[in-house]
Order: C-alpha cells, then structure tokens, then sequence
C-alpha cells in the first residue's frame, strides 16, 4: 500500500508540472521564441524530482508543444500571428500572414530595411522634444497633421512661384492605407473608371476597390517601352476620371519612364481631361529621378501621395496627401478621424527633413541599396535566366521577374512558404490578371548565402509547376 500511494503521488506530481507548463506556454506571445528551465532548475522552483520533471517535458515534446536542442534545452514557440490568414483563400493575405512567422525568410517585402543611422538621429530629435515639452503636445495637435511638418513637406514639393504648395495643402495620416482611403472617399470614386498600370500597389489596388471605383488596367511587360499608343486606346473604350502613376517610376515593375515619355503621357491626359493622382512613396529612391509628372500636367487635376515609412521604415509609417482641391471635404475627413497624429514624432521628423538629414539619408540609402539590388540582379540572371526575365529597376529595393513559360505562381509561392521562403507572387498586382506568370523579390535584406538558396529553391518550384 505505501509503494502504490507513492506512485500515485508521483503521477500527481507529473501532472501538476505538466499543468504549470501549459500556463507557461500559454503566456508565450505570437511570434516569439522562448527557453524554457533546464530540468533541475524546473525541479528545484518546483520542489519535483529531476524525473518528474523529464516525464512533464517528455509529454509536452510528443504533443509538439516543446522541442528539444542537443547541449542547449528545451524551446517553446508562441502561437503563430494570425493563423486563419495563413489558410486562407486570399492570397494577398496568406502573404500577410507568412510574413509575420519568426522562422520565414520573408522576401516579400516592398522597402529597404530601416536606416539605424536615420532612425537614430530622428528619435534623439524626439527625446530633445521631449525634455523641451515634458506634457507633450497633445493640446497643439492638429487633425491633418503636426502644423511643421505639414510646411516641411508643402516648402520640399515646391518648385517656383507657379508651382508652389502650402501647408493648408498637405494631410498626414497614419499609413498609407489611410491617406489612400481619404483621397478615393474626397474623389468619390464609387462607379467612376481609374487607370493604373498593372503591375499596381497592391495596396492602391485594394483601396480602390473598397471605394468602389471601376479599375481598369494598362498592362506593361519588363524591358519594353511605354505603351503610350495602347493609353491612349483604354481612353477611347473607357470614360476614365482618374489615372494613377509613378512620380519617377513605375513601381512595382521597375519601368524608368524617359522625359520624352512623361511629356507625351501629359499631352495625352491634358486632352482627355484626366486627373491624375502622382505615387511618390517610392519617389525618393529613384536612380535617375528626371522630370516628375507633377511638373507636367495641369495642377488643377493633380493629386500627389507620398510615404515616409518607403525611406525610413516602420518609425515613421505615416503617409500624406498634397491636394489643392477639396479642403472642406478632406479636412472634415481628417476631423472625423479617430487617431490623432503623435505631434512629437511629426515635429520630430520635421526638423529630421528641415535640418537636411533626410536628404543626406536618402543618398546613403541609395549608395548602399542600389549596387546590392543590381549585383542580386546579376545573380539572378546567371542562375534563373532560362525561367525568368528580370527587369533591372529603375529605383527601390525589389527586382519584378516575368516566366518565360507559363507557370502556376501560386503554386510556387506555396511550395516556397512550406520551405520557409516567403516570395511576392504576381497575382497581388493585379485584379485581372495581368501578373499570374511574375513574382516580385525583395533584393536588399538578407544576406549572399540566403538569397542563393532562395533562388534554388525558387528554379525547382518554377520546373515543379510548369503548365
């Protein structure tokens, strides 16, 4: 009887580790990653033997909650963010998702890493704020933007006396999905036909769908010329109101746009009428900027969103739209907003650009990016040129790749997710499917050898699912 009371007792025991692990485990946020106590360490907080707290893990690692590494212990991984995007049916989505997983090699991104050079100059202007307004500026908000960094920016896209922008003219929001989502709402573009080329901003995309504008798109291939004779067809089938370009490029594809080009593309939009609406989020990363479309077309048809989360990352994700037109509408928009702008990190970033260090940041950011974009180019060419044409960019971070055969994209972006490589397939860059057979890659934020083996595993994904 002694003998069985001290099984049972010891099964208990067991037991109750096991529970405490759980509770454990349960704490472990998304995404992360942590060491959980060696087996005397457990057994001493716990006051269980060594093998009662073996018997606890040993039950954990079966159940795939744990898993062990030789001469360094036991490892737990938080659930995995968003997990219902993972195994949807929306592509762009499962993207999303895949990207926020610990373990991916996430490819897939449209920017440059942040800049820590930048980053650190801009919070240190932050924390001299900070001490000079220790209650903050809360009472001195502005719903459209910090008033400074509105100037800031209106004084940067001002050119001459004719073509000059005001501070009442800039609104700051939150990201770039929010400054999309005010600009289509001021446009009411619900029924009305917006041109965009295709490959497009999945994000533009999305927006103009939701606002319910009819989109129709310009389908343009890597290493051609601009089809300015194909435009101005799409302009005698369709009524289109509003045309959204690149300022310097059109990205995602890459395409350099010469000034002979933008000049015919403006005299075709003068005689329709058009309004355009000029992407400059990716502007400032040009190689060989040249004349931007807002030093072409009319200004009183003129829209123009910029980024600043495109140059120096996830510190500052805001957004803002230049418009002359339809104050009392935007402004209600940003008065309606529930977010209210940080003012010291807008006041922040406005001295960040006043000073010149934003200038100074972008040609650093342009010296590094740009000859590691080019030699991934290279390599890509050597090891995959008999499956993908790829365009040399003409600014950013990413190189946009065409098959050369017909292939199943979607299927390659899922055998790559299952081996960790995490791809941006074709199919989010257009809602006709323009870019089924294309794939965009980020070039600038892993290193030789992880890239090498992306592009491994991408050639035999390509072979596997070829139509």
């Amino acid at each position: 009887m002694k003998g069985a009371r001290g099984s049972g007792a010891a099964q208990f025991a067991y037991l109750g580790v096991y529970r405490y692990l759980l509770a454990l485990l349960a704490a472990v946020e998304p995404g992360q990653r942590i060491k959980l106590p060696s087996l005397r360490a457990l057994g001493r907080q716990l006051g269980v033997s060594v093998s009662t707290a073996q018997a606890a893990y040993t039950l954990l690692e079966t159940e795939g909650r744990i898993h062990s590494v030789a001469k360094s212990g036991y490892f737990a991984d938080g659930p995995a963010p968003f997990p219902p995007a993972l195994y949807g049916s929306d592509l762009l989505q499962r993207m999303l998702a895949s990207a926020c997983q610990p373990t991916i090699q996430a490819f897939s991104r449209g920017a440059p890493p942040a800049d820590t050079v930048a980053v650190g100059q801009l919070l240190k202007l932050e924390a001299q704020l900070a001490r000079r307004y220790p209650a903050g500026l809360a009472e001195l908000a502005q719903p459209g933007g910090e008033l400074e960094l509105r100037r800031v920016l209106a004084a940067r896209y001002t050119r001459s006396l004719h073509d000059s922008w005001s501070a009442d003219d800039v609104y700051i929001g939150s990201d770039f999905s929010a400054v999309l989502e005010m600009t289509w709402t001021a446009l009411e573009l619900k029924g009305a036909v917006v041109a965009v080329p295709a490959p497009c901003s999945w994000r533009i995309l999305r927006t103009l769908q939701a606002a319910g504008a009819q989109v129709v798109e310009l389908a343009l291939a890597p290493g051609e010329k601009f089809p300015l004779q194909r435009l101005q067809a799409l302009f005698t089938r369709h009524r289109v109101r509003v045309i959204v370009l690149g300022s310097s490029f059109l990205w995602p594809l890459g395409m350099a746009l010469s000034d002979a080009d933008k000049r015919g593309i403006a005299r075709l939009l003068e005689r329709q009428g058009v309004w355009v609406v000029e992407d400059d989020t990716q502007g400032d990363l040009a190689v060989r900027p040249g004349m931007r479309f807002r030093e072409l077309v009319d200004p009183q048809r003129l829209l123009v969103l910029g980024s600043l989360q495109y140059s120096l990352g996830a510190e500052a994700p805001f957004a803002y739209l230049l418009s002359r037109h339809w104050h009392a509408g935007l402004q209600r928009l940003c008065l309606q907003r529930a977010a209210v702008p940080p003012p010291l990190r807008h006041k922040a970033l406005a001295r960040f650009i006043g000073s010149g260090g934003y200038d100074a940041h972008i040609t650093r950011l342009i010296a590094r990016v740009q000859p590691q974009v080019a030699a991934r180019a290279r390599v890509l060419r050597t090891v995959l040129d008999e499956h993908l044409h790829i365009n040399v960019p003409a600014g950013g971070a990413t190189l946009w790749a065409a098959a050369r055969h017909p292939v199943d994209m979607r299927s390659v972006f899922e055998t790559l997710r299952q081996q960790r490589f995490l791809i941006a397939p074709g199919d989010i860059f257009s809602l006709q499917g323009h870019c089924q057979h294309h794939l965009r890659v980020d070039a600038s934020r892993h290193d030789t050898n992880t890239f090498e083996r992306l592009l491994v595993a991408l050639g035999c994904a390509l072979e596997r699912h070829r139509v």
